[in-house]
């Protein structure tokens, strides 16, 4: 997806393989960039060096810096970025309302029910057309 003809950002923290090449594909297909790290300490070194328009970050990750660490490292870096935080069945109430009230726009529970519906409120938080309102592309020969 282009804003003034230049590719969205969008950086996806996780350290299951699956779903970083999942919401890749899928959001690949909708026109963004998109960058992945398998840890957060990966994820914080692409915040320091590359502008980023949404992350979306598991809650859990592995090696020691949580994605709530990962949050506060955006928040501080670039502020105005958008987080999604995502979790699995292991994520509680208090967690998730910790990482809301921090600053987080969006929680989504894995695993995804719908990558249609996660790619809805990617394009509502970016404020592009969401892929179910898009005009259909017409081919041309």
């Amino acid at each position: 997806m282009r804003l003034n003809g230049v590719k969205k950002n969008i950086l996806i923290i996780d350290d299951e393989q699956i779903i970083r090449d999942i919401l890749t594909r899928r959001l690949e297909r909708l026109g963004f960039q998109v960058l992945t790290a398998g840890d957060g300490s990966q994820g914080i070194e692409i915040i320091k060096n590359i502008g980023l328009d949404l992350v979306i970050c598991d809650i859990k990750l592995p090696n020691g810096v949580s994605g709530m660490e990962v949050l506060c490292a955006l928040k501080q870096s670039q502020p105005l970025t958008p987080f999604v935080a995502t979790s699995g069945l292991h994520s509680t109430s208090s967690t998730v309302q910790e990482i809301i009230q921090n600053g987080a726009a969006l929680f989504l529970k894995k695993p995804f029910s719908s990558l249609n519906e996660v790619a809805d409120q990617i394009s509502r938080l970016l404020n592009v057309p969401t892929p179910s309102n898009r005009p259909p592309t017409t081919a041309v020969a």
